[in-house]
């Protein structure tokens, strides 16, 4: 169970919403359209620096302490240029033709 509940910082790109908790240096990305509630059960990860420029919409998050590493994005807009509305959707790939035609051959 998560003990702290401090203010975060919410960020949506095109295709996710970003937390930032700036306290304890930890972000996670969960898909956009979701209740943000569920970011208890999401993958936090620790960030070393913040870069936001409000002028383009881009962010960015450090991954390392040398910020050699860094997660990159950008604010969703509306109407948004970068997307145009269209999310990522699902995609359904087949199983392999041996696994549907009765299993691997031999």
């Amino acid at each position: 169970m998560l003990a702290y509940l401090g203010a975060m910082e919410r960020l949506e790109s095109c295709n996710s919403i970003w937390l930032l908790d700036e306290a304890l240096m930890q972000f996670c990305r969960i898909p956009r359209g979701s209740d943000p509630a569920n970011a208890v059960s999401a993958t936090w990860r620790r960030y070393y620096a913040f870069s936001d420029d409000p002028d383009t919409g881009a962010f960015r998050v450090a991954l390392d302490q040398t910020r050699t590493r860094w997660l990159s994005s950008c604010r969703h807009r509306d109407p948004c240029p970068r997307c145009a509305g269209e999310v990522t959707a699902e995609v359904v790939i087949p199983p392999p033709a041996a696994v549907t035609a009765g299993g691997p051959q031999a």
